[in-house]
C-alpha cells in the first residue's frame, strides 16, 4: 500500500508541476502574441488581464503599432512634463483611430478624483482592449490594481502581484492606496 501511495503522490506532483509550467508558458505566449520577438515592448509591460495591459511610456514607433495589436483605448496617467513624455502622443494615437485620454496624475500627490475619472472611463470601455501607461508603469500599476480590486472583484493578493512586479510604492502612494480602498470599504493592506 505504501508504494502505491508513493506512486500516486509522485504522479500528482508531476501533474502539478506540468500545470505550473504550462501556465508559465501560456503567460509568456500571451505577451509574445502582443509583441513578437522582433519588436521591442514598452518598458515594464505587464499583461494584467486579457483586456487590460499596463506599461511605461511607449515609443513613437510602439504608439503607431497599438491598433495592430488590438488596442482600442489608451489611458496615459503621466503628466505632459514627465521625463520621456511624447508631446504629440494624443495626436499620434488619434491618427490610428484609437481612443485616447490623458489623466495627468501628480506622482507626488495622487488624487482620489483622478482615480474616479480613471475608473469611470475604464468601466465604460466595455470589452475593448486597453493600455494604461505612465512614465515607468508606477501610476498605471497602482490605478489598475485598485480598479481590478474595486470594480472587477479580483483578489487583492492576486492583483497586488502586478504592482510589486514593477515597484514597491512609497509613502504618498501607500496613503493613496489605503485611502481609496477604505473609501470603497475594502479591507486590505499589503504594507
Amino acid at each position: 500500500m505504501g508504494s502505491r501511495w508513493m506512486k500516486k503522490t509522485t504522479c500528482i506532483a508531476i501533474l502539478v508541476s506540468a500545470v505550473v509550467m504550462l501556465n508559465s508558458v501560456l503567460s509568456a505566449r500571451s505577451a509574445e502574441n502582443q509583441y513578437p520577438p522582433n519588436q521591442e515592448v514598452p518598458v515594464n509591460f505587464v499583461a494584467v488581464s486579457e483586456r487590460i495591459h499596463t506599461s511605461g511610456q511607449p515609443s513613437k514607433v510602439q504608439l503607431g503599432q497599438l491598433r495592430a495589436k488590438g488596442y482600442a483605448l489608451i489611458i496615459n496617467l503621466a503628466t505632459p512634463a514627465s521625463s520621456g513624455a511624447i508631446p504629440e502622443e494624443g495626436m499620434l494615437i488619434a491618427k490610428t483611430g484609437i481612443s485616447y485620454l490623458n489623466i495627468p496624475v501628480d506622482f507626488r500627490k495622487p488624487g482620489h478624483e483622478d482615480f474616479e475619472l480613471f475608473s469611470n472611463i475604464l468601466s465604460q470601455s466595455g470589452s475593448r482592449r486597453v493600455l494604461v501607461h505612465c512614465q515607468v508603469n508606477k501610476r498605471a500599476s497602482v490605478f489598475t490594481f485598485l480598479y481590478r480590486v474595486i470594480h472587477e472583484g479580483v483578489s487583492p493578493d492576486l492583483a497586488w502581484q502586478n504592482v510589486t512586479s514593477i515597484w514597491e510604492p512609497d509613502p504618498p502612494w501607500i496613503d493613496f492606496i489605503r485611502l481609496v480602498l477604505m473609501r470603497h470599504s475594502i479591507v486590505y493592506d499589503p504594507f
